[in-house]
């Protein structure tokens, strides 16, 4: 299913799958990440989360905050990568910088068995604060 949701007049756009969700990390993304870093992730995980109910009958397997933190996490880590790119062109060779700057361009959140690094993203919960401000204040410092 392709839903396209509107945050503060910005279009997300989403493709919902049984146990995957594809967020496209567009400009629309990333404006809305900066005008609302703390807030906006929390309520397009809540928008999803309740259309993937309606469509497929139960709730998605991926803990609400979980799915934040990888949203967060993926914009975080883009920002980086953009932003030192001439050091992660130095650690990451061979192509590596660009492999793991094609995986920003969409976010692909999925259940267990759908998305091999659903556990890095439930670990990566009790850091959700740390990594919300840091997100926070990289869009405040573009």
């Amino acid at each position: 299913m392709n839903k396209t949701y509107v945050l503060d007049g910005y279009a997300i756009t989403v493709v919902i799958d049984k146990g995957l969700v594809r967020i496209t990390n567009d400009e629309a993304l990333k404006s809305v990440a900066a005008d609302q870093p703390l807030t906006f992730a929390e309520r397009l995980v809540d928008l999803i989360r309740a259309d993937y109910q309606k469509v497929y009958g139960k709730t998605l397997a991926i803990s609400r905050l979980s799915f934040i933190v990888e949203i967060d996490g993926h914009l975080y880590v883009e920002y980086c990568l953009l932003k030192y790119s001439m050091l992660f062109w130095v650690i990451f060779p061979f192509g590596l910088y660009n492999r793991f700057r094609r995986s920003c361009e969409v976010i692909d959140c999925g259940e267990r068995g759908r998305d091999p690094n659903r556990w890095l993203w439930d670990r990566l919960v009790p850091l959700r604060g740390w990594l919300g401000r840091r997100l926070a204040k990289a869009k405040t410092t573009n």
